[in-house]
């Protein structure tokens, strides 16, 4: 018996993180960094001959693994919290300022969820900037997605976050963190059935 639920566990994290690689893959190639590698490899295919420091600098940022936020996240990024009732939902938007980002937020949640805007309840908005001084993850881009701490630890992370935007850099991001949850989930479950 507690072979086949090892089993039917194993198979469902399998399953998980196939998923989340196929949706990180998806974010990927069409996010700029891949499209900028693609432009360098037909530029390398078409004869031009890349010098040993772009070699170099490319052999880095293959090594490099995680997605890295845009420039537009890292000066645009906002998140909020909107309320309804018990049930809160954490909202990432563009925009241009703390007053932008609130009325966007706004009129897009009242489109939504199908109320006023006067009826939207928003708390807890927060810049990009303000989110990486209050988190407290070893990579900063991951501190957007960051909702409660013990100490120096994250005890929290935002779940099932509306995204306001299409930027692919924060969904992969996104996705990063939760394949990495997933995992984790998945090992620390083997090895309590394990023993």
């Amino acid at each position: 018996m507690a072979h086949d639920d090892l089993a039917v566990l194993v198979g469902v994290g399998i399953l998980a993180l196939a998923c989340l690689f196929v949706c990180g893959l998806y974010v990927y190639r069409s996010s700029d960094t891949c499209r900028n590698r693609k432009r360098r490899s037909e530029t390398h295919a078409s004869g031009v001959q890349a010098s040993g420091s772009n070699r170099e600098s490319l052999s880095h940022e293959e090594a490099m693994m995680g997605t890295q936020l845009s420039h537009c996240c890292k000066t645009s990024l906002y998140r909020a919290v909107f309320g309804r009732g018990h049930d809160e939902r954490i909202v990432f938007l563009i925009a241009g300022n703390r007053d932008d980002a609130r009325k966007r937020a706004t009129i897009a949640l009242a489109a939504i969820h199908g109320v006023a805007t006067h009826e939207v309840s928003l708390c807890k908005l927060a810049s990009f900037r303000e989110l990486i001084d209050i988190g407290v993850s070893e990579d900063e881009d991951l501190r957007v997605f960051e909702m409660a701490w013990k100490g120096a630890n994250v005890s929290a992370w935002a779940e099932h976050p509306l995204f306001l935007t299409d930027d692919s850099s924060l969904l992969g991001k996104w996705a990063e963190l939760y394949a990495d949850l997933a995992r984790e989930l998945a090992t620390s479950a083997i090895d309590r059935a394990r023993g």
